[in-house]
C-alpha cells in the first residue's frame, strides 16, 4: 500500500494578487515597443559599431559607439561637427579626452589639434601626453620666448571672396582690428585695409621674402594708389581715406605691440605644424582677459582649415574646451564660415560650452550650435540653461527636469535626427589616470567621470 504524498503548501494566486506575501507593485501603462528593452535577446544596440566607443546606454545596457567621421560616411549625420554641453565638473573634458582625443590615436589618418586652454602645473593639460606620443606642445604667450603664426602666412589664403570659401588673411587682419578698436572696420576703413594688405603682398614678393603684419602697418601710412579713386577724386576724399588708414595703422600697431605682442608680429615659428598623431597649441599662459585667447584660437583655426585644404587624406579633430572664446570672441563668425566648410575637408570641430542661457539670441554661437549633429548634453543646473537647450535642440519638455539632475559622467546624447540617448560615459584606469583635472587640488587620481 501506497504511503499517502506529504502535504505541500501552495501560495494563493489570489492572496498574491491582494500583496499578501510581497508587498505589491502597482503597475505601469506601457506598450509593446516600449517592453522590447526587457527582452536583451531582442533589443538592438542604440548605434552601429563601427564607431569609437563612447559608453553604455542607461535604458538596454547595450554600449553606445559614436564617431563623426564613420557617422558621417554611413549618412548618420551630414555635419561631422560636435557640441559638448553641461556644467562644469560633469564629466565635458573627460568624455572629449578620450572619445576625441585618446581614442582616435589607434585607427589610421587620423590625427588631433588642441587648443589647449587650461593650465596644469605652468603648461597646458595635453603638453605630457603630446610628449609620451612622440611630439612637443606649441607655447603661445605674450611677449618673447614663445611660438608666433604669422597672419600672412602662404597657407592662409589672401581672401575669402564669399561665404563658400574659407576665411583668409584679410579676414583675421579686419578680426585683429575689431579686438584693437572695439568695432568693426567701417568701409573706409575696410578699402583702407584691403589696399594696405595687397600692397604689402606686392611688395615683399619683389623683395623675395614673405609679408608680416609691420609690412601692412607700413602701407597704412602711406598715400593711397592714385588710380583707387578713379575720376571722383578729391582731396576731400583722399583726406577721409588717409585718415582711415591711419587710424588702423595706431590700432595695428598698438595691439600687436601690447596685448598681442610676440603671438602674430612675425614670420611663423618653425615649430608650427601638424604632427601625425597629436598636436598641442598651448595657449595656457596667455592672459584670460584681453583679445589674446580669442584670437589665437580663431587663427590657428583658420590656418589649419586652410592647410587641410591643401593637404588631403586625413582625418582630423580639431578640438576647443573652452570653447566660448571662438563662439563668442571676435573672430566667431570666422571660425563659424570655417565650421560650415570643415567637412569638405575632413575635419571636425569639437567645442564645449556652458551656460547655454547666457549666449544672445542673435550671436554666432546659435548657428553653431544648431549645425552640430553630434551633442552631449551633462548636466546643467539652472533651468535657464536647461530650458535653452530643450528649445535648441527640439528635446521632449519631460527631459527638463533629467537635463537638472543628471549625475557625473551621465549625459543626453543627441545623433542626427535621433532620439536622445541616456549615456554613462565609461573610461579605462589609464583613461581615468589621464583625465584627472583635480591632481593640484587633491594630490590623488580619482575615478569619477569628470
Amino acid at each position: 500500500m501506497l504511503a499517502p504524498a506529504p502535504w505541500r503548501w501552495r501560495r494563493s494566486p489570489l492572496l498574491g494578487r491582494f500583496g499578501v506575501y510581497a508587498p505589491r507593485v502597482p503597475g505601469i501603462l506601457s506598450t509593446t515597443r516600449q517592453s522590447e528593452v526587457l527582452c536583451t535577446a531582442i533589443s538592438a544596440p542604440p548605434t552601429h559599431t563601427d564607431g569609437i566607443l563612447n559608453g553604455i546606454d542607461l535604458v538596454t545596457g547595450q554600449p553606445i559607439h559614436h564617431d563623426p567621421f564613420t557617422a558621417y560616411q554611413r549618412k548618420t549625420v551630414s555635419s561631422p561637427n560636435v557640441v559638448v554641453l553641461g556644467d562644469v565638473g560633469k564629466g565635458k573634458s573627460a568624455l572629449i579626452k578620450t572619445v576625441y582625443v585618446y581614442r582616435p590615436l589607434a585607427f589610421r589618418n587620423r590625427r588631433t589639434v588642441v587648443a589647449d586652454r587650461k593650465d596644469q602645473g605652468g603648461e597646458g593639460e595635453y603638453s605630457e601626453l603630446c610628449r609620451q606620443l612622440g611630439g612637443q606642445p606649441i607655447r603661445f604667450q605674450v611677449g618673447a620666448g614663445g611660438s608666433r603664426i604669422n597672419l600672412l602666412d602662404p597657407v592662409i589664403g589672401v581672401s575669402a571672396e564669399s561665404a563658400t570659401q574659407l576665411a583668409g588673411q584679410l579676414q583675421l587682419l579686419r578680426a585683429v582690428v575689431h579686438a584693437a578698436s572695439g568695432a568693426e572696420p567701417d568701409s573706409w576703413q575696410g578699402a583702407a585695409l584691403r589696399t594696405a594688405h595687397i600692397r604689402a603682398l606686392s611688395e615683399a614678393e619683389a623683395a623675395g621674402r614673405i609679408a608680416v603684419v609691420d609690412d601692412v602697418i607700413a602701407a597704412l601710412r602711406l598715400a593711397p594708389p592714385t588710380e583707387m579713386f578713379g575720376d571722383v577724386a578729391t582731396s576731400a576724399a583722399r583726406d577721409r581715406f588717409a585718415e582711415a588708414a591711419l587710424g588702423l595703422a595706431f590700432d595695428l600697431e598698438r595691439v600687436c605691440g601690447d596685448d598681442l605682442a610676440g603671438l602674430f608680429d612675425g614670420p611663423t615659428s618653425r615649430d608650427v605644424g601638424l604632427a601625425d598623431r597629436l598636436t598641442s597649441f598651448d595657449l595656457s599662459q596667455l592672459p584670460t582677459e584681453g583679445p589674446a585667447i580669442p584670437l589665437v584660437m580663431t587663427v590657428l583655426n583658420t590656418w589649419l582649415t586652410n592647410l587641410l585644404r591643401r593637404r588631403r587624406g586625413w582625418q582630423t579633430t580639431f578640438v576647443a574646451e573652452e570653447g566660448w572664446h571662438l563662439a563668442e570672441g571676435v573672430g566667431a563668425r570666422l571660425f563659424q564660415r570655417n565650421s560650415k566648410l570643415a567637412r569638405g575637408i575632413g575635419l571636425a570641430n569639437v567645442v564645449a560650452l556652458h551656460h547655454l542661457a547666457d549666449i544672445p539670441e542673435d550671436s554666432p554661437a546659435v548657428a553653431m550650435l544648431k549645425e552640430a549633429e553630434t551633442v552631449y548634453m551633462y548636466a546643467q543646473a539652472r533651468e535657464d540653461d536647461a530650458s535653452r537647450c530643450v528649445r535648441l535642440y527640439s528635446l521632449p519638455p519631460h527631459l527638463l527636469g533629467d537635463l537638472m539632475t543628471l549625475q557625473q559622467g551621465v549625459c543626453l546624447l543627441r545623433i542626427g535626427a535621433g532620439a536622445p540617448l541616456l549615456m554613462q560615459h565609461l573610461r579605462s584606469s589609464t583613461e581615468v589616470a589621464l583625465t584627472d583635472t583635480d591632481a593640484a587640488m587633491t594630490g590623488t587620481i580619482e575615478g569619477g567621470a569628470r
